[in-house]
């Protein structure tokens, strides 16, 4: 696998939808294009990538990268670069110049530790220095990010969502219930998240497994036109998903059901279990149905 390490120069191409793009990376041996999936990356910024050339037949030589690092900026001139790129607002090539000329190869550590000093610069004041400084924050927290979900196998793709949802409390879900991701990131259902548990360490009897698994059972019952599942069958096959015993789960329907995330229904000895949701969907249509048959239902005279 073949390595590089430069700034972005330019970049051609930005899909926004899935990340795919298309860089000029400049090296030291000289322009680098880059393609592949790349989140929150800005023109000026350095970064270290690994993966494969291949030859495109109408644009010749090309990395395709498989992986990718942000490295933050270390000597004065990848500093002035990567700030007169527009990666932070309110900073054009000029005043980059301006400020890494007055703190050197200090730049970046004023910025983040001592950013009232940045108004000792002519053009830049106390309230744009905290501005200034909040970007740069907001930048490396998402490297961190980026970094820290890379390490559990997390795709450059999802994890760019996972911040982009969760934004700073990311680590914090990860480590107490990845699960939450199944309900709160587009696009990542209850077996990307069981999968991302695993690799987190997450244990396979944990409540909040169980719990998120007897939703998506629900969930996939509902894909075949039904609104509940009886209680033993939904017990059955969330057993079946989990690898759990029945206790472990029925002990959760009460609790669900308290936390309003279940709704249970007695008809005859047949405890019917509804995902909330989909309960009061059906109340609301058969209510809608109710009020269309008395509206239209007009007796002839």
């Amino acid at each position: 696998m073949d390595k590089i390490v430069g700034y972005v120069n330019h970049i051609v191409y930005r899909n926004e939808e899935n990340g795919y793009m298309v860089l000029h990376v400049m090296a030291d041996g000289g322009e680098v294009v880059c393609v592949g999936t790349f989140h929150m990356i800005s023109e000026g910024e350095c970064v270290e990538a690994e993966g494969e050339y291949t030859v495109h037949p109408s644009y010749g030589p090309q990395l395709k990268v498989e992986r990718y690092t942000i490295r933050a900026p270390e000597d004065s001139l990848s500093m002035e670069r990567y700030l007169g790129s527009g990666a932070i607002r309110g900073i054009g090539p000029a005043l980059a110049a301006r400020i890494v000329r007055r703190f050197q190869d200090d730049t970046f550590r004023v910025i983040e530790e001592e950013p009232e000093r940045l108004a000792e610069v002519k053009g830049i004041s106390e309230r744009k220095a905290m501005e200034i400084s909040d970007q740069m924050e907001d930048k490396r927290e998402l490297r961190q990010a980026m970094m820290y979900l890379q390490d559990y196998g997390i795709s450059l793709t999802l994890a760019a969502k996972i911040y982009q949802t969760c934004g700073i409390d990311t680590y914090r879900i990860l480590q107490e219930n990845p699960y939450r991701l199944a309900e709160e990131v587009d696009g990542i259902g209850f077996k990307t998240a069981d999968e991302i548990a695993r690799r987190i360490g997450i244990h396979a009897d944990s409540d909040f497994r169980i719990r998120s698994g007897i939703l998506y059972v629900l969930q996939q019952a509902s894909l075949d036109g039904h609104t509940f599942l009886p209680a033993d069958l939904l017990t059955e096959r969330t057993c079946g998903l989990l690898g759990v015993g029945a206790p472990a789960v029925e002990k959760h329907y009460m609790d669900m059901a308290i936390d309003k995330k279940l709704v249970l229904k007695q008809s005859g000895e047949q405890t019917q279990v509804y995902a909330a949701s989909f309960y009061y969907m059906e109340a609301n249509t058969a209510v809608m149905l109710r009020e269309l048959n008395v509206k239209y239902n007009v007796p002839k005279a």
